[in-house]
């Protein structure tokens, strides 16, 4: 008997073993894709660079581009603190590196880690295989990984959803738990306001009318309130009036839609691109999967009808939506292979479970065909403004027929240099009828130039092409290239017309 009872706790803790090192080597997994993801430069939407880290740029270094987002007072400062916390340590820790880009990157997929925790959290509810089937999805899933290498407030926003959503799902509802997952929605709401009908859905099926667990919730969520409300003051704004102006911008004066509307239906051609023919069959574990997690199904449809609602759209707005539906697939197709290996030896169940690792992985390779290069688009302008940056006697830099949302800003030439932005006229107020004309007094005030290879034969023949790069953004391809003329700088009046925040001020962007 004796030797049944030593045998019994040896095969126990072997297993118990056996499952933290394929929870621990599923995170190695997750955090590696994560960091390899956030080296190649490029990015998903320019809010990413605008809206974040060059306002993190200007409060660490004192300058930055300022879009009318920012001037209009209509942005918090959660974000921008949080990245510029990580710029300044990047830059102090090497002050002539890349550190200070890579680091809010590297923060942001850091943060991530934590749907990874949650979606096997979520799956291990049912069972082990589950969760771990879970955890391996989100952290494999492309999409998925591609997003949390971006410090977008969709990103960081799932980030804090998922694992408050475990919290509050999970059956066993603790003071602690309950206060942290109110924090964590706090922080998931005021990191995308719009995703607040989602989190009241998931809050209300699962708290439903428990007075005591609301009280814990909601005092977690007062966390978040108060650290938000002190990012707004750091970046002298008003606690939480960003959030009034921005509806006011955008539900009363309908700016957003100037950058473009799309029918209702619009959401399942980005769901078809994205998963292509692989979108036919999720339904199916998705739905599965609904039966037993109805609460984060129901949030992940409130999401998607609310968006769909909205006129303009962008696909990553419903990033809350494709997250937790794949998450949801993922906790779906283990509990089908589960049931159809019931009768199976345990070698054959060992073999179906391998197999569906494999498939998944394989599936996420090749939905990411065609569909990783929106997560880095304009690389050629950004690659020659980090060329442009390293010309020691670089002082002012002139973008040239290219959209300033093309590049990256201050917070990637990290010199506090003029930058111009030289685009066509119809851009321009009726001040500056023809930018053309001025263009001797511009040039003279900076020796860099970023332009398309093709407009490089308008630019004064002092200047010379020092390097090109390929740059592919859907079906145009071209060459951006930089040139430079070894003089100095010659600043005049006429120049300061175009320099990039007057541009900005002067058409409203």
């Amino acid at each position: 008997m004796a030797n049944k009872d030593k045998s019994a706790a040896s095969f126990s803790l072997k297993s118990i073993q056996a499952s933290h090192l394929t929870v621990l080597l599923i995170t190695l997994l997750a955090l590696c894709l994560r960091m390899t993801a956030i080296f190649p430069i490029g990015y998903y939407h320019p809010d990413e660079i605008f809206q974040y880290l060059e306002q993190a740029h200007r409060l660490a270094f004192g300058y930055s581009v300022i879009p009318w987002e920012y001037r209009y007072g209509m942005r918090g400062g959660l974000v921008p603190v949080l990245l510029a916390a990580a710029m300044k340590m990047g830059d102090i820790m090497s002050t002539q590196s890349f550190l200070y880009w890579v680091l809010p990157h590297a923060i942001t997929a850091l943060l991530s880690l934590g749907v990874i925790w949650s979606a096997y959290k979520l799956g291990r509810l049912h069972s082990f295989f589950t969760g771990c089937l879970a955890m391996f999805v989100a952290a494999t899933w492309y999409e998925i990984v591609l997003f949390a290498a971006h410090p977008l407030s969709e990103s960081l926003s799932f980030a804090a959803f998922m694992p408050a959503a475990y919290y509050l799902i999970a059956e066993e509802k603790k003071k602690s738990s309950l206060i942290l997952s109110g924090f964590l929605m706090g922080l998931s709401a005021l990191l995308r306001f719009q995703y607040i009908p989602s989190i009241l859905f998931i809050t209300l099926f699962t708290l439903r009318i428990n007075v005591r667990q609301w009280g814990y919730f909601i005092l977690g969520g007062l966390g978040a309130v108060f650290i938000s409300s002190l990012s707004d003051i750091f970046i002298g704004e008003y606690p939480l009036l960003w959030l009034f102006k921005n509806i006011q911008q955008n539900l009363i004066f309908h700016r957003a839609e100037d950058y473009g509307t799309a029918p209702i239906y619009s959401y399942f051609f980005d769901i078809w691109t994205n998963w292509k023919w692989f979108s036919l069959i999720l339904p199916i574990p998705i739905l599965v999967a609904a039966y037993r997690y109805p609460a984060l199904f129901g949030t992940a449809l409130v999401n998607l009808i609310f968006h769909m609602l909205v006129s303009h759209k962008e696909y990553r707005f419903i990033f809350l939506s494709s997250g937790i539906f794949i998450i949801l697939a993922a906790i779906g197709s283990a509990i089908l292979i589960e049931k159809a290996t019931v009768n199976f030896t345990p070698l054959h169940k060992k073999l179906a479970q391998i197999a569906a690792f494999t498939t998944w992985g394989a599936c996420s390779f090749l939905c990411s065909t065609g569909n990783i290069s929106h997560w880095y688009q304009y690389r050629g302008v950004l690659q020659a403004e980090m060329k442009a940056r390293s010309l020691s006697n670089l002082c002012g830099l002139t973008l040239y027929q290219i959209d300033y949302w093309e590049s990256g800003g201050y917070s990637l030439l990290h010199r506090p240099i003029p930058i111009y932005s030289l685009l066509p006229p119809n851009m321009y107020s009726t001040r500056y009828p023809d930018p053309i004309a001025l263009s001797p007094s511009l040039f003279s005030a900076s020796n860099a130039i970023i332009s398309a290879a093709s407009s490089g034969k308008n630019l004064p023949k002092e200047y010379r092409q020092v390097s090109c790069y390929l740059q592919k953004n859907g079906e145009k391809t071209e060459d951006i290239c930089l040139f430079f003329r070894p003089s100095s700088c010659f600043k005049k009046e006429t120049a300061d017309n175009f320099e990039i925040n007057k541009v900005l001020k002067n058409i409203d962007q």
